[in-house]
């Protein structure tokens, strides 16, 4: 079955939410759900959340469908300085693949149609965090053409987890 990817649309915010969740503690919950795991998936990733972005004219959310399923989504917003490249503005702020679907094409999809709203909207490559220890996302990264640029710190409860910030390729002469 072929990979749909569109903008998401008001009635996407409950799938994208649970999708997100699912992910999110796939990859980031490996020794079980703390307090601090559970308060933030719960405050997080809520459909209200992702209505919200879906309404705010800086950001973008583009989902990946199978049939009448959601196997993945993309959240870009523009505006928002890189942390260690302040020329750059705008960040993936998310790009999440259900992991029966990871390594099927559905992520280079989605950051290739993300890269070229970027690109079309403010001539600029892209930046994201991931995290540190995230091996399978930052090799993604690197193979799609992004670069390490530094780090920063993801701030859970009284916790740091260290995330590296990557930019992408740099967007086509015109």
């Amino acid at each position: 079955m072929q990979t749909v990817i569109r903008s998401a649309q008001h009635e996407d915010a409950a799938r994208i939410a649970v999708l997100a969740t699912q992910v999110w503690l796939h990859t980031y919950a490996t020794e079980g759900i703390s307090a601090e795991i559970a308060d933030y998936t719960r405050s997080e990733f809520t459909p209200d959340k992702y209505l919200a972005i879906q309404n705010d004219v800086w950001a973008h959310i583009w989902v990946a469908e199978r049939g009448a399923h959601l196997i993945g989504f993309a959240v870009l917003h523009m505006g928002v300085p890189c942390p260690t490249r302040a020329s750059t503005l705008a960040e993936l702020q998310t790009l999440y693949v259900q992991a029966h679907f990871v390594g099927q094409g559905v992520g280079r999809q989605l950051l290739t149609v993300a890269e070229k709203w970027a690109f079309d909207l403010a001539g600029m490559p892209l930046w994201l965090t991931v995290n540190a220890h995230n091996a399978q996302a930052i090799g993604f990264y690197m193979r799609q053409g992004f670069t390490k640029q530094g780090t920063t710190d993801f701030v859970l409860g009284d916790q740091r987890h260290e995330n590296l910030v990557l930019i992408g390729r740099t967007p086509p002469c015109t």
